[in-house]
């Protein structure tokens, strides 16, 4: 992670860090839209108490993008680095690891990464986001993309939105 994509990516929160909390009744709705059970999160923010109640959490340290993901995904990954993780999920959809993922992404559709997942259904978050403890929401539309094959069910669920 560059110090340049940091800064700008945290310019109006007042935290400099990547490591961001899902806001809450973004989990709750990732919740009920896997129909109570979220199988994997590559990108958890702590095991002994982590935002995202998955079966199987990858921490920083157990380094997500090293792991095969499978089953139900649900990623909230670290927006300074998309470039990686984005295409790195899609593969894990595409090559069958995983049978179903939610991706909530910084909605940034001139980039070589959001090429990856361009081409699967997505909605664009009406508002910006806050994140964990931040100050203030992000400074930038987030969107949310769905690998899967029960678009209807994504639709319900996520076009509130």
């Amino acid at each position: 992670m560059t110090s340049t994509a940091l800064a700008a990516l945290t310019a109006t929160t007042g935290n400099r860090t990547d490591c961001w909390n899902t806001p809450r009744d973004f989990v709750a709705d990732v919740i009920q839209f896997f129909d109570g059970k979220i199988d994997t999160d590559p990108c958890c923010n702590d095991k002994d108490n982590p935002n995202v109640p998955a079966t199987v959490l990858f921490t920083e340290s157990d380094n997500g993008l090293a792991q095969d993901w499978h089953g139900k995904v649900f990623m909230n990954h670290p927006y300074s680095d998309s470039k990686t993780w984005v295409p790195y999920a899609a593969m894990q959809y595409e090559s069958g690891n995983a049978s179903e993922m939610v991706l909530l992404i910084k909605l940034d559709v001139s980039t070589k990464w959001w090429q990856s997942v361009a081409n699967y259904p997505w909605i664009a978050i009406n508002k910006r986001l806050k994140f964990g403890n931040g100050r203030g929401a992000a400074p930038f539309q987030s969107a949310i993309i769905y690998l899967g094959k029960d678009l209807d069910r994504f639709n319900t669920t996520f076009g509130k939105y």
